[in-house]
């Protein structure tokens, strides 16, 4: 079969997720067509070598300093419906030029075909809004359960069980949808890896990714600390070259999957944004995690609050506070 996939682009995870499901439909002779743009893409082609990519742009979204604005809901809002409008035009001159069996879309409502098979990857059946924009609920579940009924079916990467579930009521608002919905477990790129716990290399890592100017406040930040605390390493694993002159404080740039595996196996304490993809990476290799969100960014604000105490995470809401929270338990043990 040809089967053309597309990631939604915003962070890596869309695409991070999709390794396992892209390994095993090559692993049965599919031929599997790739289809986006931006950082996400980059990523697949350097995983997938021999993986064939078409260019489908999609918009990306700027968030301020202090995370998402309650006005940046309504900018957002609009450029998800222009962008599902877009992609649903341009799929169709990808259509002219494949010969596609079936299409998998992660997270783009407009990725899809009415005369070919189309599945819908997403966690988010619901979406968690600030309690200003609780007006407009109503609204965007009809617009929601609009575009999720265009899909043949829609693949769950979570429990069905509740109490089992790793995004909570995002994954399980059914939002009275006439499509199939299969849970699948949790996707993440290390499920087939063997899990070598090494000697500890740091005593606190940081997993937290953002745009190049934050990323300085974020670093600055580890160089207070690392100066405060010279007895305890920091690390930060990082797509930017950063670089450190204190013997405490490293950036692992851009690891391959078996360096990042054995960093973060290899680290007392860690530290991560509470973005759902990487939460299912650190649930899969059964490590625990102190979650931060994105301050305005809801969904990871709810994924925090949700999985505090559960799995083995625990939430604060800023680094400044998750890596007070893991010096104080590093210098307690």
């Amino acid at each position: 079969m040809n089967i053309l996939i597309s990631p939604l682009n915003w962070g890596l995870g869309h695409a991070t997720r999709l390794v396992p499901i892209i390994r095993k439909l090559i692993e049965n002779n599919n031929k599997v067509i790739i289809a986006g743009d931006g950082q996400s893409i980059v990523w697949l082609k350097n995983y997938f070598s021999n993986i064939e990519i078409v260019h489908f742009p999609s918009f990306n979204f700027k968030y301020s300093k202090k995370g998402i604005k309650l006005s940046d809901y309504f900018i957002l809002a609009n450029q998800i419906v222009c962008q599902t409008l877009y992609e649903n035009q341009k799929i169709k001159n990808i259509l002219k030029l494949y010969s596609i069996d079936l299409i998998i879309s992660d997270n783009r409502y407009g990725f899809y075909s009415n005369t070919i098979p189309s599945f819908l990857i997403t966690h988010q059946l619901d979406i968690i809004l600030p309690n200003k924009l609780m007006f407009a609920k109503t609204l965007i579940n009809m617009y929601l359960k609009k575009y999720f009924q265009k899909f043949d079916k829609i693949f769950i990467p979570d429990f069905e069980d509740f109490n089992k579930s790793l995004a909570g009521a995002l994954s399980h608002h059914k939002n009275q949808i006439n499509v199939p919905i299969k849970y699948i477990g949790p996707l993440s790129r290390f499920s087939n890896k063997k899990m070598i716990y090494y000697d500890y290399y740091y005593d606190i890592l940081i997993l937290v990714s953002a745009p190049t100017k934050y990323m300085y406040e974020i670093v600055n930040l580890l160089d207070f600390y690392a100066d405060l605390y010279p007895y305890i390493s920091f690390a930060m694993i990082t797509p930017y070259n950063f670089y450190s002159n204190r013997d405490n404080l490293t950036f692992i740039v851009s690891p391959c999957d078996d360096e990042w595996l054995a960093t973060v196996l290899g680290s007392k304490k860690i530290i991560s944004i509470a973005g759902y993809s990487t939460i299912m990476d650190l649930y899969t290799i059964k490590k625990s995690a102190i979650l931060i969100p994105v301050q305005g960014q809801t969904e990871q604000m709810y994924l925090a609050n949700f999985l505090d105490g559960k799995h083995n995470f625990k939430s604060v809401d800023s680094l400044k506070s998750a890596i007070e929270l893991a010096i104080m338990q590093f210098i307690i043990k």
